[in-house]
């Protein structure tokens, strides 16, 4: 098994193996995309070994440092619902839910599932929402139960902790305790074997756009310095990161590389990027002295076409884009270059995906 590499797990008590009582983490992203999340069974023993990630459905991504992008789409932890499941039974109706949490909307119109676990037929046991600025609890033991934990005044991403049990609910902001709330109902320990959702629910009925990393699981309540520490051990490491820098440009579209159709007999790749080539009309923000400017465009995503992939050329648009080399996770995608100058450097379209609607969606002429 491979530590966590910043440390949250040793903050707030690494699981012993072999222990039959075991309180502790049963799930944690670590940020390490060479081992991206790390599963515990109720007796505290490993699982899921030498590798395991999230599934993943629709029109959601993976960034640097195994961070979820969500557009709508969702990740799941398939495969381990039988550990979930059985170790939060063993919780004596007590869980702690931690994550570093980031909205891409302030006042979405619908209520988005940040995190919720629950099987695929029937309601969310338990989910964090964000309905307009407010992140939400939302409970659904004998009868539905919500809490407001935070308003979101702005995007800033922070680390939340949220601790649950019979007695209270705290909520901690960036390891601070920021809000309690009467504790639980005593039915809601009986949890069927589910999964954790990331970015919608499993019926798609609740998307979310945002970004999350280093969720972690724990089938007890944290005490407040354990949730300090495993939060300050968090933020120190995504801190620690060399920042990435971006250029906000105003361009206009020239021409966009031809990229492999999903159906093409023996192709495999359910998500494809596409360079294209924009003349720089404004530099925004940023340093950049060229008049023209390749950029990594997504054209698909699980095989659904976006908003991208119908954009005529002669088009005007405002992007954000850093270098596509500083994405080490897209190196494995599948990137089509048609340009003539291949040797440019390309940069990557950070912008807000959206998929083309139903009726527009390209299909096989077969």
């Amino acid at each position: 098994m491979v530590a966590s590499s910043a440390g949250a797990a040793e903050a707030a008590g690494a699981p012993p193996a072999g222990k039959d009582a075991y309180r502790g983490l049963l799930l944690e992203m670590t940020g390490d995309s060479l081992r991206p999340v790390n599963v515990w069974d109720a007796s505290g023993n490993p699982v899921l070994d030498p590798f395991y990630d999230f599934a993943k459905k629709g029109l959601a991504l993976v960034d640097r440092d195994y961070s979820l992008r969500l557009e709508g789409g969702t990740f799941s932890s398939a495969s381990a619902e039988e550990y979930l499941g059985s170790g939060l039974r063993t919780g004596g109706g007590e869980l702690t839910l931690a994550a570093y949490f980031q909205p891409s909307i302030l006042s979405p119109t619908n209520a988005g599932c940040v995190i919720g676990y629950g099987t695929a037929s029937n309601e969310l046991r338990f989910a964090l929402l964000q309905e307009g600025s407010a992140l939400q609890l939302r409970l659904t033991p004998a009868e539905s139960k919500s809490l407001t934990l935070c308003s979101l005044t702005n995007a800033e991403p922070f680390h939340f902790t949220l601790a649950i049990g019979k007695k209270e609910i705290v909520f901690y902001r960036n390891g601070e305790k920021a809000g309690t709330h009467p504790g639980l109902p005593a039915d809601f320990p009986a949890l069927e074997d589910g999964r954790l959702y990331f970015g919608n629910d499993a019926k798609d009925a609740r998307p979310w756009r945002g970004r999350l990393e280093r969720v972690a699981l724990y089938n007890k309540i944290l005490a407040p310095e354990e949730a300090r520490k495993a939060a300050m051990a968090i933020l120190e490491d995504i801190r620690s990161r060399p920042t990435v820098p971006r250029i906000e440009i105003e361009g206009t579209l020239l021409t966009r590389s031809t990229y492999t159709m999903p159906w093409k007999e023996g192709f495999d790749y359910r998500e494809v990027l596409s360079v294209c080539e924009y003349k720089i009309n404004r530099v925004l923000s940023g340093d950049y002295k060229g008049e023209k400017m390749h950029v990594a465009e997504w054209m698909y995503v699980d095989r659904i076409f976006l908003s991208n992939s119908v954009r005529k050329p002669g088009a005007s648009r405002r992007i954000v884009v850093e270098e596509l080399t500083a994405n080490p996770q897209l190196s494995k995608t599948q990137r089509d270059n048609t340009l003539d100058d291949i040797e440019a450097d390309v940069y990557y379209d950070l912008s807000p995906i959206y998929a083309l609607p139903e009726n527009e969606q390209p299909k096989s002429k077969k």
